[in-house]
C-alpha cells in the first residue's frame, strides 16, 4: 500500500515539475516577445519606456517644488511632494499598462501553448521591474541636488512602496477584464478616475490642514492612505498606526481576485 502511495506521489510530483518547466519556458518566451513588441529590438526603446514615467515623476515634483517654497511639513518641498507623487506613479502605470498587455500581444494567443494569463503575468513581471528601476533612478537623481531622500524608517517606506505596486497590479488585473467586457474606452474612464483620486488625495496638504468633514471622505481613498503611509516613514508627525493599511490591501486584493476570476470566465473575449 505504501509503495503504491509513494509511486503515485512521485508521479504527481514529476507531472507538476514538467508543468512548471513548461510554464517557465512559455513565460520566458512571452516576456521576451512582450518587450520586443513594446520596446523594439534595441535597448533604446526600453530606456524610453523607463524615461516616460520617470519624466512624469520628475516634472510633477519639480513644478510643485518650485511653487511650494516652504514645505507644509519638514524642510524639503521636493521630499514632501515626492512622497505624494511616487505612490501615484507606482500605482498608476502598472494598472494602466497591464490592461494593454493582451491587446498589444493578441497575436500570441493563436499559439496553443499560450493563454491570456501568460500575457498578463509577463506584463505584471515587467511592470514590477520597471517600477523598481524608476524609483531607484528617481531617488538617485534627487540625491544629486543634495536632498536627503532616504527616509528615517526605511522598512515602513518599503512597505508603502510595495503596497502601491500591489494596488497597481491588482487594479491592472481588474482593468484587463473590464476592458474585455466594456471595451478599450474603459481605460480612459480609469485614467480619469485615477487623476481625480490623486487630486483629492490630500497630496499637497497635511491632514491637519484639511477640514474634518472632508477628511472623513478622504479616508476612503486608497491613494490618500498610500501617501500618508509613505510620509509616515519620513515625518515623525505622521503616525503610521493611523494609516488604514488594510484598505489598500483590501482594494488591491479584491481587484486582483475579480481579475483572476474574470479572466477565467471571460477568456474567450480576449481573442477578439
Amino acid at each position: 500500500m505504501s509503495l503504491a502511495i509513494d509511486s503515485l506521489l512521485q508521479e504527481r510530483c514529476a507531472k507538476l515539475g514538467d508543468q512548471l518547466t513548461v510554464f517557465r519556458r512559455v513565460m520566458r518566451a512571452v516576456l521576451i516577445q512582450d518587450m520586443r513588441t513594446r520596446f523594439g529590438a534595441s535597448h533604446i526603446g526600453y530606456l524610453i519606456a523607463i524615461a516616460w514615467p520617470l519624466s512624469h515623476l520628475g516634472i510633477m515634483t519639480l513644478v510643485y517644488a518650485i511653487r511650494m517654497s516652504i514645505a507644509p511639513v519638514g524642510d524639503s518641498p521636493a521630499v514632501f511632494v515626492g512622497t505624494a507623487i511616487v505612490p501615484y506613479i507606482l500605482c498608476f502605470y502598472p494598472a494602466r499598462l497591464l490592461a494593454m498587455g493582451i491587446p498589444q500581444n493578441r497575436q500570441l494567443l493563436y499559439i496553443p501553448a499560450i493563454q491570456p494569463l501568460h500575457l498578463i503575468f509577463s506584463r505584471c513581471i515587467l511592470e514590477m521591474l520597471n517600477a523598481v528601476i524608476v524609483l531607484a533612478v528617481f531617488m538617485f537623481a534627487i540625491s544629486l541636488f543634495d536632498i536627503d531622500i532616504l527616509p528615517p524608517d526605511m522598512a515602513e517606506a518599503s512597505k508603502a512602496i510595495g503596497a502601491a505596486i500591489f494596488l497597481g497590479i491588482g487594479l491592472g488585473f481588474l482593468n484587463v477584464v473590464m476592458c474585455a467586457i466594456v471595451g478599450p474606452h474603459f481605460l480612459t474612464f480609469f485614467i480619469l478616475v485615477m487623476i481625480g483620486l490623486y487630486m483629492i488625495s490630500g497630496a499637497y496638504l497635511p491632514p491637519n490642514a484639511i477640514p474634518p468633514n472632508l477628511r472623513e471622505y478622504l479616508a476612503y481613498n486608497p491613494l490618500t492612505q498610500l501617501v500618508e503611509w509613505l510620509r509616515s516613514a519620513y515625518y515623525a508627525s505622521y503616525d503610521p498606526q493611523l494609516v488604514n493599511k488594510s484598505l489598500v490591501y483590501w482594494v488591491g486584493g479584491i481587484s486582483l481576485t475579480f481579475g483572476l476570476v474574470g479572466e477565467r470566465f471571460m477568456r474567450g473575449r480576449f481573442f477578439s
